[in-house]
């Protein structure tokens, strides 16, 4: 059997959507546990729309802010979860390859992230995490007794005095 041995560098892969929580928090609880370094990561893609429109004076420019506002986002969010030791990173251009310069950069040992893509792939464990789904039960229910012609009884019911 194989000697398991605890992760020493962590990623948490911030994409600033409705995932963030839930992977900051998981990648957090995992590095404390390990005893890891925990970097938290945000990779934004160009937008073709802004070529020659950039709202700074230049491109590199517009990508030096965005990186900076991003890395803002991320203090803010390990301040929020106290991960004062996590360390944060913005890279602007191509998803792929930000990606991959920085895994040869940083060399995790894990990347936590709450969605699945292509350039994931490389010599690290990943964790994908998947938002919460909402139970369709009642509602299945419902539809079932509204086929069968049977009425639902009021599920709340009055305070006896």
């Amino acid at each position: 059997m194989p000697e398991f041995r605890p992760y020493r560098r962590i990623l948490a892969l911030i994409r600033f959507d409705a995932m963030d929580g839930a992977t900051a928090e998981k990648a957090l609880m995992l590095a404390r546990l390990n005893q890891a370094q925990l970097d938290f990561l945000h990779l934004i893609e160009p937008d073709g729309t802004l070529d020659g429109g950039y709202p700074g004076s230049t491109r590199q420019a517009t990508a030096l802010d965005l990186e900076r506002a991003s890395l803002r986002r991320l203090d803010f969010l390990a301040a929020r979860l106290g991960a004062g030791e996590a360390r944060c990173h913005a890279i602007y251009g191509p998803l792929r390859q930000g990606f991959r310069q920085y895994v040869r950069d940083a060399q995790p040992d894990l990347i936590v992230t709450g969605e699945q893509t292509a350039y994931l792939d490389g010599p690290h464990d990943v964790l994908v995490l998947s938002g919460a789904h909402r139970s369709q039960g009642g509602r299945l229910l419902a539809m079932l007794m509204s086929l069968l012609g049977l009425r639902q009884r009021a599920r709340v019911r009055p305070l006896m005095r």
